[in-house]
């Protein structure tokens, strides 16, 4: 669930924009000008900040440039047009398509690390091609995926149920609700 700052004083919008954020999971903080948006970002950083670029008689597209001029690569999505955006903002027309919004969002909360100036996680490196293609050692699977796993020599597999490598149809079996 990713943290998101809303800066709007336009009611409506507030109530549609926050049941679109809600909906996809997203906790929202609101701010209703660009003092109480600063106030907001200082106490916890956000994820994503959503700015209404009329706001606050223009005060909170003001916010939203300061935001982006300190850098840190915070997510910036506009509702309206403005004159000046911050750089790389999003810019979503009025009025708002909550499928819209939600498709941004998602797509600005879903960039790695790497792409916001962070290092990349190892575990998030995935080779692409054949095993032997790539150097290093290879993640093992999932637990569930291995449970569930056709085993290539069933014969061989040990008849124990619930030891490893046992027959495919004896581990599903012991699942509950499960059909051997």
């Amino acid at each position: 669930m990713a943290r998101i700052l809303l800066v709007d004083d336009d009611i409506a919008e507030i109530s549609a924009v926050k049941r679109a954020l809600a909906r996809a999971g997203h906790a929202t903080v609101l701010a209703t000008n660009a003092s109480d948006a600063g106030t907001a970002s200082e106490t916890a950083r956000p994820d994503l900040v959503v700015v209404s670029t009329t706001c606050d008689g223009g005060a909170a597209l003001g916010f939203a440039l300061q935001l982006a001029d300190e850098g840190g690569g915070l997510p910036i999505v506009l509702l309206g047009e403005a004159p000046r955006t911050p750089a790389g903002a999003r810019i979503l027309p009025r009025p708002v398509d909550p499928t819209q919004l939600q498709e941004e969002v998602g797509a600005l909360l879903a960039v790695p690390p790497a792409a916001k100036g962070a290092p990349a996680p190892s575990s998030a490196v995935i080779a692409l091609g054949p095993p032997d293609s790539q150097p290093g050692p290879r993640p093992a699977a999932p637990a569930a995926a291995r449970a569930v796993a056709p085993a290539k020599h069933a014969a061989a597999a040990s008849p124990k149920p619930g030891a490893r490598g046992a027959p495919v149809k004896q581990a599903v079996a012991a699942t509950p609700g499960a059909r051997a």
